[in-house]
Formats: C-alpha cells, sequence, structure tokens
C-alpha cells in the first residue's frame, strides 16, 4: 500500500464531524488544525496535535487539547480528540437553515470525541452532551455516557452507565412544538362571544 503524506489524510476531511444535518458547504471548505505542537509519521500514519488543539471547516468547530489522527491499512481514517485533565471536548456547527429567520446550532461535548470512518460513526463518551439551539435558544438536549451518531442513516444511540447509579441513566429534553401552551404558565380561559343572526 502506498503511504500518503500526513498533511494529505488530515486535509482529505478526516474530521467529516457533522456532514448530518450540517451546514452543507461546511463539507466543501478547508480543514484547519490548529495546535501548540504537532508530531506526524508517514511511515505509521499518526499525527498527533497537542496543546489547544482546535479544528474548524466551516462553521464547525472542535476543541480540545490532544487530537490523534491515525489512517488504518485499508485507508479509513480515525481521529480521536480528548481534553485538558477536568474539562470537555467540545463542538458546535450551524445546521442548514430550513426556516427564513431561525438560525440552528448544533452542541456537543464529552470526555472524548472519536471519528471512525470505517464505521462511518461519531461517538461522545463519559458525561456526553448534544444540544440544538434554535437563534440561541436551548431546543432540545440528550445526555448520557456515550452517544453514538451514525453519519450514514443520521441515528443516534444514547447509552446510560447502570454503575453510576440514577445519574447514569440516558436523559432528553424535547422542546414543545409551536403553538403549544407553556407547561409553566396557566391557561387563560376565554369567553366566547354570542354573535346575533
Amino acid at each position: 500500500m502506498k503511504l500518503l503524506p500526513i498533511w494529505f489524510f488530515c486535509a482529505l476531511g478526516l474530521l467529516s464531524f457533522g456532514t448530518a444535518h450540517a451546514e452543507t458547504a461546511d463539507s466543501e471548505q478547508p480543514i484547519q488544525i490548529f495546535s501548540d505542537k504537532f508530531d506526524g509519521d508517514d511511515v505509521k500514519q499518526v499525527a498527533i496535535y497537542t496543546g489547544d488543539v482546535a479544528v474548524h471547516q466551516g462553521t464547525l468547530e472542535i476543541h480540545g487539547n490532544k487530537l490523534v489522527l491515525t489512517v488504518d491499512p485499508q485507508g479509513y481514517r480515525h481521529a480521536v480528540m480528548t481534553p485538558l485533565k477536568g474539562k470537555l471536548v467540545t463542538f458546535k456547527q450551524r445546521r442548514d437553515q430550513k426556516t427564513p429567520g431561525v438560525e440552528e446550532w448544533m452542541h456537543g461535548k464529552g470526555d472524548e470525541l472519536t471519528y471512525d470512518e470505517k464505521r462511518n460513526v461519531l461517538i461522545l463518551t463519559h458525561r456526553a452532551e448534544v444540544a440544538r439551539s434554535e437563534n440561541g435558544v436551548l431546543k432540545d438536549e440528550s445526555k448520557g455516557d456515550k452517544i453514538t451518531y451514525n453519519l450514514t442513516n443520521s441515528t443516534a444511540i444514547i447509552d446510560g452507565n447502570k454503575a453510576k447509579g440514577p445519574s447514569g441513566r440516558v436523559s432528553t429534553v424535547i422542546a414543545p412544538r409551536r403553538g403549544l401552551v407553556d407547561a409553566g404558565k396557566p391557561l387563560e380561559l376565554q369567553g366566547s362571544r354570542r354573535v346575533s343572526p
């Protein structure tokens, strides 16, 4: 197998982190990786970025402390982003606009963010959270010990951690549809007006 230089597989969209429902134009943008240090090994097909790592591709932003990129013998790419101890890896990306005037963003965080090209999945592990906001207002949020998002069929599996007890359960908050009564407000009843013939 011909070995590709490190810069090649880094630039080829290794971090296709938001292709499903993400802003379509993002996948056509160059990937920029910033860090305090870079170590690469063309023979082993490994690139390691450390120290305040930031990945940008269009509206996609991923932040952590260490990013390890590898290519397996079949040519599949794999990336793992980890944070500083006690911190979380974070990402955000704008979604394609479905409704005029409504800007949607996806936000996520966890102890580790993994992209597996062979399985075409993104995995957030430990203290994993994914949220959707509209015009800066939180709409939907899911939390669990592990969130696996399949980029091929746009499905997600969220696992809890029973060993942690009640706090190890999966939780999801879904915003009500527009026009529904706010559960926190009392319902106001209005009398009907009689219309005479």
